[in-house]
This record gives structure tokens, C-alpha cells and sequence, in this order.
């Protein structure tokens, strides 16, 4: 019955991409298959190009803030922990927890406490979405400048960015306010055990919470003393989100689309609200749905528009999304050597201050 219910959670969310997928390709699959085949490869490369850009950004960015917590580790380790961490989501639909849960245990295998793995996940997840909010309200108001109506895209705009600033905003109040902090924490091990009870029969133990719990208190004190040097981390998030809409644009121009700032920043916008879709791995197929209705909406051609967001998963997910297949055997090949006769001696992950900070 277990082994059931995990291939169901593993199965049914493919499924329900692929038939999204399906539904979009088939019935414009001659026309779409015509415009891709006459992209140009020049846009194509240079889309190529800031894919490569916008996850070197996103590696910057970790390495930055575990550097703040006072854990430097080799750049290409950082970057390849932060590729694989981002792309494993789109393998598995858990709603960001299993890019998590990798990300954790990638930085522990390197002396990183799973406190600071939560702590830096935290902070970089509040930038990303506080950023999003920021370039979502953006194509909103561009759009109602070409477009002065308040017609249902303003709408959705307004709404997508109320929901990411609340998302954002409840993130750094449980980060930064202890009580609260705490008892979110209680009630997230409690679900955690739960879940895993559920499935495995098995429980995480009270001191191992504990301990975790104040490795977290204890990375947020860090955090709160070097709060400026966030700044950097601020312009590689920023950085990060604009490569990322330029994959989307070359993309575009590849199919032959002269596309403006502001119907490009708002399909993309609304494109990404759904790869936050905790069921869907990577938001697939919902998010070239919604930003190829988007596009074609503002007067885009369906094919072109839907080419586009397909380029644009291709470059920016699937791509990726193999080639760190090979850098997690890479990161698992280097990894400090554990001494199976004296566990002792550095198996497990450490408590805050024992490991390699600087």
C-alpha cells in the first residue's frame, strides 16, 4: 500500500503535465513544428547563453550567503549544489521541499549545518519571490500603460503580486520574529513527522529538532550582525531574474517575435505564478499554458507564443535539468571521506561551530 501511494505522488503529477502538454501541442503541432524548425540559431544561442547566466547568478547567490554565515566553500561545489538543488523540483512535485532536502544534505556532506542550509534557503527564497512580486508589477504597469484599461490581466496581475508579497512577507516575519518562529517550527516538525509516519513508519527524534532549532537561531543572529553585505546577494537575485527573462526574449526573437518590454514581462510573470504549483514538477505544462494564452491574448500568435515558452523550458528547465545529473556524481565523487569504522571521527552533520567557518 506504501509503495503504492509513493508511485502514485511520483506518476500522477507527470501524467497530468503530459496530458496539459499535450493538450496544447496537438491541435497547432503542424504550425508549431514549422516555426520551430525555422528558428534562427543565432537567438537561439544567445537564449542559451543567459540560461547559463542566470544559474551562475543563482550560484553566486548561495555562495554568497553561506559566506555571511560564515561558510565559504569552493565555488564550483556552491554552484553545483545550487544547480542540482534547483533542478531536482523539476523531477519530483513536493512543492520545493525535495530541491531542499538536497540542497541540505549536499552542504552537510561539506561540514554545513542543516540550520544554515535552512537559514540561506529562507533568505534566498524571500529575495527571489520579493524580486518576482517587483518584475510582476512591473508588466502589470507597463501593460496598463500601452493597454489603459482595467480590463482581467491588470486583475490577475494585482492578484499574483498580493499573493507573492504575502508569501514573501509571512517567509521573513517567521524568519526574524522567534516566537512566532518557534511556533511555526513546533508545527512544521509535528506535520513532517506526520508525513513521515505516514509513509515510512518512521519519526525524526525530539533532540535531533532541538538541535536543529538552534542551529537555526543561532544562523539568524549571524545573519541579523552582517545584514548589510545582503546587498550583494540582492543584485545577484536581481541579476538572476533578469537573465532569466532574456532566455524568454531571445527566445522570441529566435521565432521571428518583436516582442515589447511590457507584454514580455507580463506573460512571463504570469508564466512563472504557476511553477509555484506545488503538485506539478516545475509547474510543466501549466506554465506554458498560461504563458501562451497570455501571449496570445495580447495579440501574439498561439504557435509562435507557444514555441517560445517551449524554447524557453527547453533552455532554462530540461537542459539543466541532465546536465546536473552528471554534476550531483561529481559533487557525491568529491565528497570529504567518511570513515565507516570510527563514525565518530565526522559522519554526521555538525552542530553550529563545528564545522568549516571562517
Amino acid at each position: 500500500m506504501a509503495d503504492r501511494k509513493k508511485k502514485l505522488l511520483v506518476y500522477l503529477p507527470i501524467l497530468i503535465s503530459a496530458g496539459i502538454l499535450a493538450w496544447l501541442i496537438y491541435p497547432s503541432f503542424p504550425s508549431l513544428k514549422s516555426t520551430l524548425a525555422g528558428a534562427s540559431g543565432g537567438w537561439l544561442a544567445i537564449s542559451l547563453l543567459f540560461a547559463v547566466s542566470s544559474y551562475t547568478c543563482m550560484s553566486l547567490t548561495l555562495w554568497e550567503v553561506l559566506s555571511i554565515l560564515g561558510f565559504r566553500l569552493p565555488f564550483w561545489e556552491t554552484g553545483g549544489i545550487a544547480l542540482v538543488s534547483t533542478t531536482v523540483n523539476y523531477f519530483f512535485s513536493s512543492g520545493g521541499v525535495s530541491g531542499f532536502a538536497t540542497r541540505a544534505h549536499l552542504l552537510c556532506k561539506r561540514r554545513v549545518p542543516y540550520g544554515i542550509s535552512v537559514t540561506s534557503s529562507v533568505v534566498i527564497s524571500v529575495l527571489i519571490y520579493l524580486v518576482l512580486s517587483l518584475i510582476i508589477l512591473q508588466g502589470v504597469l507597463l501593460r496598463l500603460i500601452d493597454h489603459p484599461s482595467f480590463d482581467l490581466t491588470f486583475f490577475e496581475g494585482v492578484i499574483g503580486v498580493m499573493l507573492i508579497l504575502g508569501f514573501a512577507f509571512s517567509l521573513t516575519t517567521m524568519l526574524f520574529h522567534h516566537n512566532l518562529r518557534s511556533s511555526w517550527g513546533r508545527k512544521i516538525y509535528d506535520g513532517v513527522n506526520y508525513v513521515m509516519y505516514f509513509f515510512s513508519k518512521r519519526e525524526i527524534p525530539e533532540e535531533t529538532f532541538l538541535e536543529f532549532e538552534g542551529q537555526l537561531n543561532e544562523g539568524i543572529h549571524k545573519l541579523h550582525d552582517r545584514k548589510f553585505e545582503l546587498q550583494t546577494v540582492i543584485a545577484y537575485v536581481c541579476a538572476d531574474w533578469i537573465s532569466t527573462i532574456f532566455i524568454l526574449y531571445f527566445a522570441f526573437k529566435a521565432v521571428g517575435v518583436d516582442i515589447s518590454s511590457g507584454v514580455l514581462v507580463t506573460g512571463f510573470a504570469f508564466g512563472m505564478l504557476m511553477t509555484i504549483i506545488p503538485i506539478l514538477p516545475g509547474g510543466l505544462g501549466a506554465m506554458e499554458a498560461a504563458m501562451t494564452a497570455s501571449y496570445a491574448q495580447m495579440g501574439i500568435p498561439w504557435e509562435k507564443a507557444l514555441a517560445a515558452s517551449l524554447i524557453f523550458r527547453l533552455f532554462y528547465y530540461l537542459l539543466p535539468a541532465l546536465f546536473s545529473i552528471f554534476i550531483y556524481w561529481g559533487l557525491k565523487m568529491s565528497e570529504p571521506f567518511y570513515d565507516y569504522f570510527h563514525p565518530e571521527n565526522g559522519g554526521e552533520c555538525p552542530v553550529l561551530g563545528e564545522g568549516e567557518g571562517r
